[in-house]
């Protein structure tokens, strides 16, 4: 959730990034404060590009300078990162960040189609909506892995940052954030997930077998709920397990 009492701030190195170039990534907090490890690590940054065609999940470590982590943006363009902590004794925090890399951006990708199946090498991950179509508000989501066409239960892989899978949505009007962690149930993931309101939302499942980190990607179309969710950020209905 964004909490104003905690508010981050970005610098870079260079200040004028260059596309394709190592960049370095300095967050650091107004308010002082030691932040808990929450999945592993003190701060998960994910970064995405304007059209969500782009996804990076890093971790900045803790320097005299601030939280920093060194990486390379794709294109030019704006991309959003979202800063996901844990004050200590206190609820999760999602700090939303901008970043400009000058230069012609390429054009933006359009989504026309749902895309409920990821792949990334021999395994995949479909998701099934519980009720068979994705509706605003509380829902849950079924997740069937697969690899090599043949289901398989979630909890014979790896852990990766202290659970199955971390799953991250994104809308794609307003760039409302999700982060979740599915439970493993009768060898299917079983996710929880709030989608805020109507509209076409990009996803990314992250998980690791046989010691290699594999990430899906999703284009989900979500409609109109029985129960509207009304008023408060995106960011504040996270979940988190």
């Amino acid at each position: 959730m964004e909490n104003s009492e905690y508010n981050m701030e970005l610098s870079t190195e260079p200040q004028h990034i260059v596309p394709e170039q190592e960049t370095s990534l300095t967050l650091t907090l107004q308010k002082p404060v030691k932040l808990e490890l929450s999945h592993e690590q003190k701060i998960h940054l994910i970064i995405v590009n304007e059209d969500l065609s782009y996804f990076n999940h890093i971790h900045p470590v803790e320097t005299i300078a601030g939280y920093t982590v060194k990486t390379t943006f794709p294109a030019s363009g704006k991309f959003y990162l979202f800063a996901d902590y844990k004050p200590e004794g206190s609820p999760q925090v999602v700090s939303k960040l901008e970043v400009y890399v000058p230069g012609s951006a390429p054009s933006p990708a359009i989504y026309r189609e749902e895309k409920l199946t990821g792949n990334s090498g021999a395994y995949s991950i479909s998701l099934i909506a519980d009720e068979g179509k994705f509706t605003s508000g509380h829902m849950m989501i079924d997740g069937i892995l697969k690899k090599d066409g043949a289901e398989i239960d979630p909890a014979t892989i790896d852990d990766f940052l202290g659970a199955k899978a971390h799953v991250v949505l994104i809308s794609a009007e307003d760039k409302a954030y999700i982060h979740a962690h599915p439970e493993v149930e009768n060898g299917r993931y079983k996710l929880h997930a709030s989608f805020p309101k109507p509209g076409v939302y990009r996803g990314w499942i992250q998980f690791q077998a046989e010691g290699r980190v594999h990430t899906t990607d999703y284009v989900i179309n979500v409609v109109q709920g029985q129960h509207h969710i009304g008023g408060g950020h995106a960011e504040a209905l996270k979940a988190h397990h």
